[in-house]
């Protein structure tokens, strides 16, 4: 069952002098499966959209169905219902705290109140999924190991809960370029093998290449949703809300107004250059 958001609002501070409206009448729902982008201008909402997510935060009216359950009711019922949402933060590594890499990944599933068997096995699981080196660093402090792994343990402790739906906020945010590939071919092994992901993001090369659907949030309400060659192709609205595009559809509009030929899906680069090579090959280099 997908998660549906039923006119989602969030107004911090409510009724105070400075009170702000966060997100505002969201309808949105998250088909099981899919990997949705969600992206926007700083301060648009995505980040307190996500918290809403798994319960971390309440709504200040509207609701948050899973499996057709307000996972915001009263109940322990609810409670396992939150655990299905796994939320990675942006820089999660600032959220590590245990004394080894172990502990640390071993942390959501002991609140789970599983047994130490149980909890072993998913923390070894969870360190395959993301590529670490369970032997060599499971005894080894959090804090000693390179920025990328510290992501990926952040990742891992996450993972080993186990969730339905695997929510990033910015997950590539401040990694080097082979950390951040790494993670990137994590996070679309994991889609590719069951789990439904939403992923927000500033990257528009990287939401272009993972993501199934994107919606996009201006100033807490959600303005566009819809695959990625559609929301893309709509590029003025989106450079006047002042967010990027994939270099593809930059590329390939200047082609276009230099004479070139009509390109179409061209936010990935590689159909870009796919197309390119097919006009060229056809005779259309001498128009262009």
């Amino acid at each position: 069952m997908p998660i549906v958001l039923e006119k989602l609002t969030h107004i911090y501070q409510q009724g105070g002098p400075v009170a702000t409206t966060a997100i505002e009448d969201i309808d949105l729902v998250i088909d099981d499966g899919e990997l949705l982008a969600l992206i926007g201008h700083t301060g648009s909402g995505k980040s307190t959209l996500a918290q809403h997510l798994n319960g971390l935060m309440k709504p200040t009216s509207g609701r948050v169905l899973l499996d057709g359950r307000d996972i915001n009711a009263p109940g322990e019922d609810t409670r396992k219902l939150r655990f299905q949402v796994g939320l990675v933060f942006q820089y999660p590594e600032h959220q590590l705290f245990e004394e080894t890499v172990y502990k640390d990944i071993a942390f959501g599933p002991r609140n789970m109140g599983l047994s130490n068997e149980e909890i072993d096995g998913r923390v070894r699981s969870a360190m395959d999924m993301v590529g670490l080196p369970f032997e060599e660093i499971k005894e080894r402090s959090p804090f000693e190991v390179s920025g990328g792994q510290m992501r990926r343990i952040a990742l891992a402790g996450v993972l080993a809960m186990r969730p339905r739906v695997l929510v990033l906020d910015e997950p590539t945010a401040g990694l080097d370029p082979r950390a951040r590939d790494l993670l990137l071919k994590d996070i679309q092994r994991l889609h590719m093998e069951g789990t439904t992901v939403v992923m927000i993001s500033h990257a528009m090369d990287d939401v272009a290449r993972l993501a199934t659907r994107i919606a996009v949030l201006e100033k807490g309400r959600l303005v566009m949703e819809g695959l990625p060659e559609v929301v893309f192709g709509r590029f003025e609205e989106l450079t006047g809300m002042g967010l990027d595009v994939p270099q593809g559809c930059q590329l390939a509009r200047r082609l276009r107004e230099l004479g070139g030929p009509e390109i179409p899906d061209c936010y990935l680069l590689e159909s870009l250059a796919d197309s390119l090579a097919a006009f060229l090959k056809g005779g259309g280099g001498d128009a262009a």
